[in-house]
């Protein structure tokens, strides 16, 4: 029987063949190298922008809850005492400003106020029996806000000692605590820790009356805020490279009323690799800009932005 015998590929056949798949596994390898650069610059996106979205609204609430007259802008390379010219109030903040990078206020006690259907402390007073050594709030049970503030400040405020008392800020409408002074970081203890001549310390021996620690002049109104913490959001650079990135912190839990600089306080990283955070204050209302970076490889780098407004 005779075989039939299979014609074999050319030479030619064998090059053409080869050169369609070199032109193949090269269109390939581009593509997947493409889907992979576009996977990481989509992961890292992703990553930096819920980083900035989560920490933006971190900051919405802090600053939400800050009282009227008492944020601040400092200089972050001065983190003692603070001389006329480290410091600044929001609304006179340069637009172009790149020195006060830290902003610090007092925050009222959310915490208590809103525990329970009746609050901590009811935030009037009754005005008709007040003086200059106790006011008389109804509606509150400050027994259960000694106890809140006393386990948030890990003992730090106990309202049951004079050295460790929480602070009270009477709401004026004119924004003066007394004749011609007005309301002002710079008598909070937020400048120098020793001048605290606006700002007043406060201790209940009952639920509805609170009393005044320190012998001060005082014009109290109907309304007022108690305060156990300060709270200070401060960018440090850690990186010796100089990259131009830093560390936003949070620090809190601590006194200016009782003598207390932010360093003393408990101090919470916010975010790494910020490269922009810029505050101003118009009207009462406090505007921020955060922008983060997420490194892709290399020195390459991806970053988004977050604006806020807090409005109260």
């Amino acid at each position: 029987m005779i075989k039939k015998s299979h014609p074999a590929f050319s030479l030619i056949e064998v090059v053409f063949v080869l050169v369609i798949l070199g032109v193949v596994a090269s269109i390939s390898s581009s593509i997947i190298v493409q889907v992979y650069e576009n996977l990481i610059t989509q992961r890292a996106m992703y990553k930096v922008t819920t980083k900035t979205e989560l920490v933006s609204n971190q900051i919405v609430n802090r600053l939400t809850y800050r009282i009227q007259g008492t944020s601040v802008a400092k200089d972050s390379s001065k983190t003692g005492f603070v001389e006329d010219t480290d410091w600044i109030m929001l609304k006179n903040i340069p637009k172009y400003d790149n020195n006060f990078t830290t902003i610090e206020w007092i925050g009222y006690d959310n915490d208590s106020f809103s525990a329970s259907e009746t609050p901590g402390w009811s935030g009037v007073t009754d005005y008709s029996t007040a003086n200059r050594f106790s006011v008389t709030t109804p509606a509150s049970q400050l027994s259960k806000t000694a106890n809140i503030m006393n386990n948030l400040s890990n003992g730090k405020v106990t309202m049951s000692d004079n050295s460790h008392a929480a602070a009270i800020l009477f709401s004026q409408k004119t924004n003066y605590y007394i004749e011609d002074t007005e309301y002002n970081p710079s008598c909070m203890g937020l400048i120098d820790p020793s001048k605290t001549a606006c700002i007043f310390r406060v201790t209940n021996n009952e639920d509805t009356n609170l009393t005044f620690v320190d012998n001060k002049p005082i014009i109290i109104s109907e309304r007022y805020k108690l305060a156990w913490s300060a709270y200070a959001l401060v960018p440090i650079d850690e990186d010796p490279v100089g990259d131009g990135l830093y560390n936003l912190y949070l620090y809190y839990n601590y006194q200016p009323w009782n003598g207390e600089r932010y360093t003393s306080g408990i101090k919470k990283r916010m975010a790494t690799n910020i490269s922009v955070f810029k505050f101003t204050e118009n009207g009462g209302v406090i505007q921020f800009k955060l922008c983060a970076s997420e490194n892709i490889g290399q020195k390459y780098n991806i970053s988004t932005c977050k604006e806020k407004a807090i409005i109260r």
